[in-house]
């Protein structure tokens, strides 16, 4: 059994104080949660490009924020926070609500259950690196969200928690927290 690293676990919760999004999307209407998430997504982009632009800002960046949570490759690029803001923008824009709040669920429940069991009881690597294990566990938990949450789509959504589930496993050029939801409420639009 692996350990997990304090950034992990810092950036796990932080990832999941994010569910405030499908939960309080569920009660709003479309225009209000874009009303709510678009300053949001102001606030979070300003400062991100602050950081990566003026050196003092980024001094106090890196001291406060950076050495708790970035990754490394986080460091020269925006943050997967504002990959994120920009992912659940586009879900709530793009797609109907039901399949931007499973969408946004799959992303942060599954995307949490790949990265525990993945770090804990990950011993089969693949070619991307991850494990079958946290691989099977992002798929499972989204098949779960499914149930719960696509009523009369369920084919659909489990093709949607198909897609999500290899467009985590293989490396892209775009933030998983971006391209997940994406390509789960795209494959599941598709069958709306």
């Amino acid at each position: 059994m692996g350990m997990i690293s304090w950034l992990e676990i810092r950036r796990k919760i932080v990832h999941n104080i994010s569910l405030a999004i499908p939960i309080g999307y569920h009660y709003l209407s479309k225009e209000t949660a874009l009303i709510v998430l678009f300053p949001v997504f102001g606030f979070y982009l300003f400062f991100d490009v602050l950081r990566l632009v003026h050196p003092g800002f980024r001094q106090f960046f890196d001291r406060v924020i950076t050495s708790r949570f970035l990754r490394e490759r986080e460091h020269k690029g925006l943050i997967g926070s504002t990959y994120f803001l920009i992912g659940a923008l586009l879900t709530i824009i793009l797609f109907p609500k039901e399949i931007a709040i499973a969408s946004l669920y799959i992303l942060i429940i599954s995307d949490t259950a790949a990265a525990l069991v993945g770090v804990m009881w990950g011993k089969t690597r693949l070619t991307s690196g991850k494990s079958l294990e946290g691989s099977l566990a992002f798929f499972l938990s989204g098949l779960v969200i499914v149930g719960f949450t696509m009523r009369g789509h369920e084919l659909w959504g489990c093709l949607g928690v198909l897609g999500a589930t290899l467009a985590e496993l293989f490396p892209v050029v775009l933030d998983d927290n971006l391209l997940i939801p994406l390509v789960a409420g795209g494959i599941m639009w598709v069958g709306w």
